[in-house]
């Protein structure tokens, strides 16, 4: 029996030990050269949206009655704008592709639904991203559907499917009340089409001829050939506003561009040549003057202007990568556009839109273990780090200008909420996280005690920079397993923070070098997690107390 007894102790132990040593979840790296902050994540498959600081803890969080539909703000009063996922009532357009949402929503700082805004009707549907303007209003991005007669008579070229098409909208709306709001400026896609096919109809041009125009026959391959995928050939999946230039600036992956728009023009002007684009940028073939070889985006996302500090006034996109020539690798890349003239973005006769590549890159040698065929962001914050959301894994992570990691984190909530950490989290996708500064106006008069972090059973508390291993002979404690009490000496000052398996506090004192002291006095039998912190570092340790 005695025997038995030790094996299983043994067997408890070996189990407890690889648990404790495979992080899977949670912070990985904080470095000093990490900007000091709080993140702001929304889980894709989550109703909850997170304020975590550095170290993985959460100081607050928001709940809804809807996922999100795709993104998600931290105002400066403290409330948080969101998307939210609802499913349209139309029986002729389902728009439930990649990015769907249909409603936005705004809560204070305590958690309390104070506006929301229905944005899902018959032939209109708010998708993946909104943009608060310094005004308080709200951009939306929509799909607008058109049916298959009707793109018939814009020039679209027949096809079997006859499916209709959805162009991009923007609306700008005015917040009234608890609910709603007023419609005080909008631009549609469908204005601005052309096509070379049909002299007879009159939006017919030279599709070369007509580069601030969009040629309603231009198609990616990407998609299903019929259906939403094939509907939704332009899916736009970011929108940003420059407040300077009183611009708007779009990114659509399915032409693999990002698109700026005249947001001065009146609603009455934005549908005639007055709101036509006024640049383009990652693919001419679009606009009949390049080839594939000419590209520099691919199936990008998150394209926005860069307000301060390193690079301000440049562009930020994350570029997927999807089909890329070199292979399928992600990157990180800033685009020094064309100086605004006061009235457009000049093109010369003939040739596409200047650059033709990048100002910055990140990787700059382009590497396989980064790659997120979809969703994604990043975002150039003040200390001149890059924070990037690799989307589909639910990684974040900050590198410095030398492309050093300095700040890591992978999302420990999915579908079926927080997952306990040792385990793969598996469907833990976050479309885009936000880093907002110590000194950002939201956290002006807040409480931002942490009180815990996402992940279950988690031996990873408490938070310290630059932590590293150190040689676990360091400290001793003995016997192990034991059934009374140990003895534990350390060879360095430091504290020790016993938990339970499930990650609560047992007991924590500080000790100083050489000191022998006992623990377990008091404990019940069973496993405990041992976190010794010390000037040298940190290591995890158990303890196993026998009945």
């Amino acid at each position: 029996m005695r025997r038995i007894a030790l094996l299983l102790i043994s067997f408890l132990f070996a189990l407890v030990s690889a648990h404790a040593q495979t992080q899977t979840v949670g912070v990985f790296t904080y470095e000093e050269a990490a900007y000091e902050g709080y993140t702001l994540l929304t889980p894709n498959s989550s109703m909850k949206s997170y304020l975590i600081n550095n170290c993985g803890e959460v100081v607050n969080e928001w709940e809804s009655e809807y996922r999100p539909g795709l993104s998600s703000y931290l105002l400066e009063d403290g409330s948080l704008l969101r998307t939210a996922q609802v499913v349209s009532n139309s029986e002729q357009n389902s728009f439930s592709n990649g990015g769907f949402g249909g409603r936005i929503e705004k809560y204070n700082w305590e958690g309390d639904l104070v506006w929301f805004l229905p944005w899902a009707a018959e032939n209109m549907h708010q998708h993946h991203d909104i943009e608060q303007m310094p005004n308080g209003n709200i951009l939306i991005i929509s799909w607008e559907s058109h049916s298959y007669a009707e793109a018939l008579e814009m020039g679209k070229l027949p096809n079997n499917a006859e499916n209709p098409v959805w162009c991009l909208n923007i609306t700008e709306v005015e917040p009234t009340g608890t609910s709603g709001g007023n419609v005080v400026w909008s631009w549609s896609a469908w204005d601005h089409l052309v096509q070379d096919t049909d002299p007879t109809l009159p939006n017919y041009a030279i599709v070369s001829e007509e580069p601030r125009k969009f040629n309603i026959n231009y198609t990616s391959g990407q998609g299903a050939a019929n259906g939403a995928g094939a509907s939704d050939w332009m899916h736009v999946n970011s929108i940003d506003y420059n407040s300077a230039l009183d611009q708007i600036i779009v990114s659509s992956l399915k032409f693999s561009e990002f698109w700026i728009i005249d947001h001065s023009v009146s609603t009455e002007e934005a549908a005639t040549e007055a709101g036509d684009l006024l640049y383009r940028f990652g693919n001419p073939e679009t606009y009949g003057r390049g080839t594939e070889t000419d590209r520099t985006l691919f199936s990008q996302h998150d394209a926005y202007w860069i307000e301060e500090g390193v690079d301000a006034g440049k562009i930020m996109v994350f570029n997927n990568g999807k089909n890329r020539p070199e292979g399928e690798y992600s990157s990180v890349i800033v685009v020094d556009v064309p100086e605004f003239n006061g009235t457009t973005y000049q093109i010369n006769e003939g040739v596409a839109f200047e650059p033709s590549s990048y100002d910055w890159r990140y990787p700059e040698v382009l590497d396989a273990e980064f790659y997120a065929q979809n969703i994604s962001g990043s975002s150039r914050l003040p200390n001149g780090n890059t924070l990037i959301c690799e989307g589909p894994e639910g990684r974040i992570f900050e590198v410095t200008p030398d492309e050093e990691i300095v700040w890591e984190y992978i999302n420990a909530e999915n579908v079926y909420g927080p997952v306990t950490q040792g385990e793969e989290p598996g469907n833990n996708a976050v479309f885009r996280a936000n880093k907002y500064g110590l000194d950002y106006p939201a956290f002006e008069g807040r409480d931002l005690t942490p009180y815990g972090v996402i992940e279950l059973d988690s031996w990873i508390t408490g938070c310290t920079i630059g932590i590293e291993e150190i040689n676990s002979s360091s400290i001793n404690s003995f016997p192990n397993p034991f059934t009374e009490f140990t003895t534990i000496q350390s060879f360095s000052d430091g504290r020790i923070e016993v938990y339970s398996i499930s990650g609560e506090l047992v007991e924590s004192l500080g000790y100083r070098k050489d000191q022998r002291m006992s623990l377990g006095h008091s404990y019940d039998s069973g496993v405990y997690i041992v976190k010794h912190i010390s000037t040298s570092g940190m290591i995890t340790s158990k303890l196993i107390i026998k009945q």
